[in-house]
């Protein structure tokens, strides 16, 4: 090998190590982002149900994929959480999300999830895929939930309108 063949080996080497060593620093940031957001809305020690949700969003993130006695969702939220855009679709398709109660709820829970997990570029990119209702559906899902004082997802907040409009009393009843 000649001196310009040797210098052009070493200087992709080090561009390639350059790259690398960026990128797991990058993945590190990230890692930590999602611990501190997936802490924050998800506390282990909590009175309320996200305690509930905690326990089963670590066998998500952390498990092998769910058997196929569960639930279609459980299926779409794990591959989902790992970047699968056909799951995240199907995820956003199911008709779970129609249903008022738990089911309902649980796809409430499931998007914050996807949403921290993702981060918002990654999030948003995948649900700008969806038509407008299905966007607004995940706006409405997401947007109370969110600490938007502290926590900016602001690429998944431009897809959707939301605004939340407060009860009127009118004498005993609520409209």
């Amino acid at each position: 090998m000649n001196r310009v063949g040797s210098t052009k080996l070493a200087l992709t080497c080090f561009a390639a190590c350059v790259i690398t060593q960026a990128l797991m620093s990058y993945a590190r940031a990230n890692q930590s982002d999602f611990t501190e957001l997936y802490n924050y809305y998800f506390p282990k020690q909590s009175r309320d149900v996200r305690a509930g949700y905690r326990l089963y969003f670590d066998k998500l993130l952390f498990g092998p994929p769910p058997p196929a006695s569960d639930t279609k969702r459980s299926t779409q939220v794990y591959y989902a959480l790992r970047g699968d855009a056909a799951a995240f679709h199907a995820f956003l398709r199911n008709p779970d999300w129609a249903v008022e109660g738990a089911q309902g709820e649980e796809c409430v829970y499931e998007s914050i999830l996807l949403l921290l997990r993702l981060g918002d570029d990654r999030f948003s990119r995948l649900l700008a895929r969806e038509d407008a209702k299905t966007r607004k559906q995940v706006g409405y899902a997401i947007d109370p939930q969110i600490h938007w004082d502290k926590h900016q997802f602001p690429k998944t907040r431009a897809l959707y309108s939301y605004r939340y409009l407060r009860p009127r009393n009118r004498g005993n009843r609520v409209e």
